[in-house]
């Protein structure tokens, strides 16, 4: 692992940026200190720099939103989200999921639908009724870890019968203004744990990183994968074949990291078995 304090001592290597937004951008609500002058430098540099969020919702939702935060639109090529991946691949009909579906699947959804709209414009029969399911779509996540169980003990039949959760956001857990909460990929491994087939779509898994190369046009021994979290963001990129870096002071794993830093760093690494190529505090200049 090398240290750098700021994104200038990747810039002479590296011309394209897929960056993670919750965690390293902002925290849900407004972009951390040093954000905006940051990309703004990065973009004035000639760097592209892509957003590659594990979020349910559609990458140009993102994009407005980043955009209302005080992001420059021209700053940035494009987001893409685990939302549109997923979608790509249920409007294709993936066979790895769909090879067994009626031409209409009765659908169970896990979540707020508000998050993710694009979801019922596809051609799914929504139930109410876990066992008229042919497929879960989980979108979303549950306030502890008490509910988690409880939903777990509700899927377990549906599981049982083999029926496929596809999960929209592989995260299982996200850091917020107000700290640390369970995020939709609980939800998934909970049900996986049951033994229940589920497919993910976004980071660290293969989709979501074709999809953000192909938009941001860079051959890949230029670009660097940049996020806050090991088993996600760096994972992702070693398994995409990029560089990485870990953002340490604002993303899900500061609070392990804010005393003995170095020690606890290496202890993490070691324990996720994932080792980041480069160690930033915070996404600045």
């Amino acid at each position: 692992m090398r240290k750098i304090t700021g994104l200038r001592e990747l810039r002479p290597r590296f011309e394209g940026f897929l960056v993670d937004l919750w965690g390293v951008i902002h925290d849900g609500e407004r972009p951390f200190a040093g954000v905006v002058e940051g990309l703004a430098a990065l973009a004035s540099d000639g760097a592209r720099i892509c957003f590659v969020s594990n979020s349910s919702r559609l990458g140009s939702q993102l994009a407005d939103s980043l955009v209302s935060m005080g992001l420059a639109r021209e700053h940035f090529v494009d987001v893409v989200s685990s939302g549109d991946v997923t979608r790509r691949a249920l409007v294709e009909r993936d066979p790895a999921v769909l090879s067994a579906w009626p031409e209409r699947p009765r659908a169970i959804h896990i979540g707020n639908a508000a998050f993710a709209p694009w979801l019922f414009e596809l051609p799914f029969d929504f139930v109410d009724d876990l066992d008229e399911a042919e497929v879960v779509v989980s979108t979303g996540t549950v306030p502890d870890r008490a509910a988690l169980e409880t939903l777990q003990a509700r899927l377990a039949p549906t599981a049982r019968r083999g029926v496929p959760l596809v999960c929209t956001n592989p995260d299982r857990v996200v850091r917020t203004a107000t700290g640390l909460h369970l995020a939709p990929g609980a939800v998934a491994h909970a049900y996986a744990d049951l033994g229940g087939p589920t497919f993910f779509y976004g980071k660290p898994h293969a989709p979501i990183y074709r999809a953000a190369l192909e938009r941001i046009g860079v051959a890949k021994d230029r670009v660097v994968g940049i996020g806050d979290m090991l088993d996600t963001d760096v994972l992702g990129a070693r398994d995409a074949g990029l560089a990485s870096v870990l953002v340490t002071a604002s993303g899900v794993h500061s609070a392990d990291l804010a005393e003995d830093g170095d020690d606890s760093l290496r202890a993490l690494c070691e324990k996720s078995q994932v080792t980041p190529d480069h160690v930033l505090e915070r996404f600045v200049w």
